[in-house]
């Protein structure tokens, strides 16, 4: 039996057909491979790039960092040196009014009590044995001398131009008259001043046999603030 030409070259068509058709399906698939290959070099240069910027990012903002920090240490520095200066400003003023006598202190100290002599008024000479003006200028600048912070007088806080005068029986500090028992408070180490008024032949030993006079120790004493005007004429009686 004869084959006929139009079958054989329909098998070759279809055979040709078939093969393209698969070639094209390959090529297809291998294309769509490509694309996917490149789409995801792509992303991953997207994903490099973007990295690789915010690696940069972060490298600025660390120098901003480590400059912010150095200006907020310098601040710091600067605050902290001005607190110190103002902190020792303070000081000095609170050692300033304190020693100018404008407020109240309190701390350890002494208390010095001197009274008349008790027989006084039997004494040949009343006037050496009831207490003086001087009497009381002795102890206070012994105890200055000492290292006394804060002097008063029956409540009379002492100052730069406070003046101590005999009126009769009576002494005047800032202008106020006070009597016996004329009590000295001063603020400081009640030892160093116990033993400065206690040093032979010193305050107690001149004072003892003509007035009483009498020296206590405390743990907190209270010397109030001046009181007055500090221009008071101390002439005054």
């Amino acid at each position: 039996m004869k084959v006929r030409k139009d079958h054989l070259y329909l098998a070759i068509v279809t055979l040709v057909t078939g093969f393209l058709i698969s070639h094209s399906i390959e090529l297809t698939k291998l294309r769509a491979i490509e694309r996917e290959g490149d789409q995801q070099w792509q992303q991953e240069t997207k994903l490099n790039e973007r990295i690789v910027k915010e690696k940069e990012q972060n490298r600025i903002l660390e120098v901003q960092l480590l400059a912010l920090q150095r200006q907020v240490a310098k601040v710091e520095e600067e605050v902290a040196q001005h607190q110190s200066e103002a902190a020792e400003v303070l000081a000095e003023l609170e050692a300033a009014r304190m020693m100018a006598g404008v407020i109240p202190v309190e701390g350890p100290g002494l208390v010095v009590s001197l009274q008349d002599h008790p027989n006084a008024s039997q004494s040949e000479n009343v006037m050496k044995n009831i207490v003086h003006e001087q009497d009381v200028t002795l102890v206070v600048n012994e105890l200055r001398a000492a290292g006394a912070e804060a002097i008063s007088i029956n409540g009379q806080r002492l100052v730069s131009n406070s003046a101590i005068r005999c009126v009769g029986p009576t002494i005047i500090v800032n202008g106020v008259k006070s009597a016996t028992p004329f009590v000295i408070t001063a603020i400081g180490d009640p030892d160093t001043l116990e033993q400065a008024l206690r040093l032979p032949g010193g305050v107690i030993d001149t004072l003892k046999d003509f007035v009483q006079i009498s020296v206590e120790k405390k743990d907190v004493v209270e010397v109030p603030a001046f009181v007055g005007d500090y221009s008071f004429d101390s002439s005054s009686s």
